[in-house]
């Protein structure tokens, strides 16, 4: 049903509340007053008394109404705050790799390298090349969000072993670091380990929490796991990180927020990782959510519907 917009409502209003006034005022002022000398002083109350009235609903429809537009204005001005740092960030994300590897092909063609420093320079040109396909990879992924393409594809897996996978992928990242990497499985029966649902966006989700807890981590320890409950696998991954201030923690997850726009220029992201994990988490049937306190580390919890593979059940 469409709803009218705001100056019909109110011109209706006005009609509708002045046309009662007139057909009713006139007949409970004559059942009041006896004296009809005196009915003409009341008429002329009636009259102020129906201007003020209306007076005050307009103002406050009004007021109500502006409201609304103002705090609609500061969410826009908010949003294209964000956006342009968002952008900016974005920017900086694509020409910090792209100068390194042209820098260092550059110096791949100098005749004098070594064959270490060769390998060297193509390592620090392929992290760089990781660094712009992730990015890539988030924008594109946004985008897909954004217009509604992108679909889940069910089928079965272990989720252990694709836990697993996940632990020695990231397990040298956090050594370089100095961190402690620890998965802890939520169930050790094999039949109720082999699950139905999408691990390519559940192995996203993960890959992006436990990016960030290295990311934002500088000692310490960073677990993650899983547990069954109430018919869901809620997914944990802890650290011992920098933490979230209390007031930035309800809009971390938003698009074009990250918790600390400063952060940005001391570790590298672009910050889109957590508004696609709760994207897919969304589109899994489950929910995404934070414990954290500034200094003390962060827990990121999320969960998805948990559903036996029909070999598995029984």
């Amino acid at each position: 049903m469409t709803k009218l917009r705001f100056e019909y409502r109110i011109t209706f209003a006005y009609l509708f509340i002045g046309g009662l006034w007139i057909l009713f005022s006139d007949e409970l002022l004559e059942s009041l007053v006896e004296d009809p000398y005196a009915i003409t002083t009341f008429q002329s109350y009636k009259g102020w008394f129906y201007v003020l009235v209306t007076a005050l609903m307009f103002f406050v429809f009004i007021k109500r109404h502006i409201e609304k537009l103002r705090r609609a204005e500061r969410q826009a001005m908010e949003s294209d705050r964000l956006k342009s740092a968002f952008l900016a960030n974005v920017s900086h994300e694509i020409r910090t790799p792209m100068n390194g590897i042209m820098g260092f092909t550059e110096l791949l063609k100098e005749h004098d390298t070594t064959l270490e420093q060769q390998m060297e320079y193509l390592t620090i040109i392929e992290q760089n090349g990781e660094r712009m396909l992730d990015l890539i990879n988030d924008l594109i992924n946004i985008s897909k969000l954004d217009s509604g393409q992108m679909k889940l594809s069910i089928s079965e897996f272990d989720i252990n072993e694709k836990m697993n996978l996940l632990f020695h992928f990231f397990q040298m990242q956090a050594e370089v670091k100095g961190l402690s990497l620890n998965f802890k499985p939520g169930m050790k029966d094999m039949k109720g380990t082999i699950i139905l649902s999408d691990k390519d966006k559940i192995s996203s989700i993960l890959s992006n929490l436990i990016k960030n807890a290295i990311k934002y981590t500088n000692k310490g320890t960073i677990e993650f796991g899983y547990i069954q409950k109430n018919g869901e696998l809620q997914f944990y991954v802890a650290d011992t990180g920098i933490g979230i201030e209390q007031d930035k923690q309800k809009s971390i997850f938003d698009r074009f927020v990250q918790a600390d726009l400063s952060l940005a220029k001391s570790y590298e992201g672009a910050g889109l990782g957590l508004a696609i994990s709760k994207a897919y988490t969304e589109l899994l049937g489950g929910k995404i959510w934070l414990e954290s306190k500034c200094g003390a580390g962060s827990t990121f919890y999320f969960s998805v519907p948990y559903k036996k593979a029909s070999g598995a059940a029984g």
